[in-house]
């Protein structure tokens, strides 16, 4: 059952990783002002659909991890805990295609919300569980690293999130005067942020990923 937790858990990785590429492609083509608005508002809208992957994978990849740690003998998890953490990214899976697959701007907006709140909640639970087992001496120095790594992603999470909607409302002012120099030097200038942060989850996935290969 290693290898498959282990496969499971590298999946995850690509999807996460890989979609997202797509996604931050997808954000800098709706700068391009030689775009029609029509095409920049399509190639937003299809990054947005993408990005639907990343948030699936992000919410199963704690559990996926902690059953190939336990598997393996990293960590001491009881079949309860496992159960629960599995139960959670399903409710949470659930929420989030909730607002995907509605039609409703309230279900998603709601929707949004509690994925944000969930992404804080885990930000502070994985960082600080990290920094436990960092300092406790008795998980392997890499693997609180990795767990250190990727509370780091939830914490750029969350920190996207809150820069992204700025950017956003910028982009539906410009529906109204796509022409505006000054609006889309404001919208290019709001995302700057954003790539920032999105790169810092890129660089933190490939310590964690780094971290399980050399151990």
């Amino acid at each position: 059952m290693e290898a498959f937790w282990l496969y499971l858990h590298i999946l995850l990785l690509v999807f996460w990783v890989g979609t997202d590429v797509g996604v931050f492609i997808a954000a800098k083509w709706s700068e391009k002002t030689t775009l029609s608005m029509e095409t920049r508002q399509t190639v937003l809208q299809l990054g947005m659909v993408l990005d639907r992957l990343p948030r699936s994978a992000l919410a199963l990849i704690i559990p996926s991890g902690c059953q190939l740690a336990a598997t393996s003998g990293w960590l001491d998890i009881s079949g309860t805990v496992l159960g629960i953490l599995w139960l959670s990214a399903g409710m949470w899976l659930a929420i989030l295609w909730r607002g995907f697959l509605s039609s409703d701007p309230t279900v998603q907006e709601s929707s949004a919300k509690i994925n944000w709140a969930l992404n804080l909640v885990m930000a502070l639970v994985v960082s600080g569980g990290g920094i436990y087992l960092f300092t406790q001496g008795k998980t392997p120095d890499w693997l609180a690293l990795k767990i250190l790594a990727v509370g780091a992603i939830f914490c750029a999470g969350v920190l996207v999130a809150l820069l992204f909607k700025p950017a956003v409302d910028l982009f539906l002012a410009l529906a109204e005067t796509p022409d505006d120099a000054s609006l889309n030097a404001a919208y290019s200038q709001a995302l700057s942020p954003v790539y920032i942060a999105v790169l810092a989850i890129y660089a933190f996935a490939l310590i964690a990923a780094g971290l399980g290969v050399v151990k």
